[in-house]
């Protein structure tokens, strides 16, 4: 998907749920991946790469600078990680339910190829989520990586690489570090954007002073202190600016008193604020989606295909894009023609609640089968 707000252009791809499981042999994986990451600016899921030989050539990753699940990277063999430009890790989802990035077993078995740099020089923000890397035979770089600047508070797990150290939790409490330094040794190529500023500073900074602070949308760092000099933003892009939220479908209206619809309204798509939503998702609120929830109902005006609540009865747990008023008399009918056949006499009575379709069966005095058809 290819966005172009106002100021800025932003190429969208879909991310993988894969895990260590491959689709088709080593070459067609391989294509699947160069097509879907080709130019691809912000990966809105999961990021995964695993079972890859030393040949390959994934440079096409080098456009990458935000993914918003886990970044998985196992039991590959080439050398290096071309994610130079990636900004921010979001752990929306997790790789074991607890790792932002996981990086393992990347080398050959029984030669000498192997992930020797990860490769991350431009990676300041995880928002959420651990680091695991462990078991990368030729690893080296991964130690020089000031972790505590990227994230204050995650499970940090390095070890079995060249180096051989091992680091298992790393937290901050009021400032304080309880962890060995020499995980921190900084790298020339890395910029630190939190842990050198100023104590003014809630966030990031661009530099020492008190006066040099992100704005307080920012992620992963900035080049100046507006909402526009973000690296990444903390919740949403709003054609170039960071926000807390995208204006909304409604707004109000302090001379009329009044709610009314926001003719500068935006919906939120992952974390950038989108006039229309893509093809294959849906509008519910200021929202896009893949589908509509149990409760709501997938609906078509004016060519926009939004979630509208459900009229009538709903069927529990199922999703009421289907005709729920046919459903419904599908149902009675069927319930009718059960109890018909039943040694006992059952009176259907119909209890609606919001979402859910009930049925209680009384029982009662004994019917002749006549009267109950």
């Amino acid at each position: 998907h290819i966005f172009k707000p106002l100021l800025f252009t932003v190429t969208v791809c879909d991310g993988t749920k894969n895990f260590l499981s491959t689709t088709g042999n080593s070459e067609i994986q391989y294509n699947l991946m160069k097509t879907r990451y080709n130019n691809c600016d912000i990966v809105m899921g999961n990021l995964e790469i695993t079972m890859m030989d030393h040949t390959r050539d994934f440079s096409f990753l080098e456009s990458i600078k935000e993914v918003t699940g886990y970044i998985l990277f196992a039991i590959n063999e080439f050398s290096r990680l071309p994610l130079h430009h990636l900004r921010i890790i979001r752990g929306s989802t997790l790789y074991e339910d607890q790792y932002a990035l996981a990086v393992m077993v990347n080398y050959q078995r029984d030669g000498e190829h192997g992930l020797q740099e990860l490769g991350l020089t431009h990676l300041t923000e995880i928002l959420r989520g651990g680091v695991k890397i462990i078991q990368n035979k030729y690893l080296s770089y991964a130690p020089l990586v000031n972790w505590l600047d990227i994230s204050c508070s995650f499970t940090l797990h390095i070890v079995n690489n060249i180096r051989n150290f091992k680091v298992k939790s790393l937290i901050c409490i009021y400032g304080t570090v309880l962890v060995s330094r020499q995980v921190f040794t900084s790298v020339d190529s890395l910029t630190v954007t939190k842990t050198v500023c100023a104590p003014q500073c809630s966030g990031r900074c661009f530099g020492r002073n008190p006066s040099e602070c992100c704005h307080v949308e920012c992620a992963g760092g900035c080049t100046g202190p507006k909402d526009t000099d973000c690296f990444a933003c903390r919740n949403f892009n709003n054609s170039g600016s960071c926000v807390p939220q995208c204006p909304q479908t409604v707004i109000y209206n302090r001379l009329t008193y009044r709610m009314e619809p926001n003719p500068n309204a935006k919906y939120q798509y992952g974390s950038i604020c989108v006039t229309q939503c893509p093809k294959i998702f849906v509008v519910d609120g200021s929202s896009c989606v893949s589908n509509c929830p149990s409760n709501k109902m997938e609906v078509e005006k004016n060519g926009v295909k939004t979630c509208e609540p459900c009229k009538g009865l709903c069927p529990k747990g199922i999703s009421c894009r289907s005709n729920s008023s046919s459903l419904y008399r599908y149902l009675t009918a069927l319930l009718l023609l059960t109890v018909s056949f039943s040694s006992f006499d059952f009176f259907p009575v119909y209890v609606h609640r919001p979402g859910m379709f009930d049925i209680k069966l009384l029982e009662g005095k004994k019917k002749k089968r006549k009267e109950l058809a």
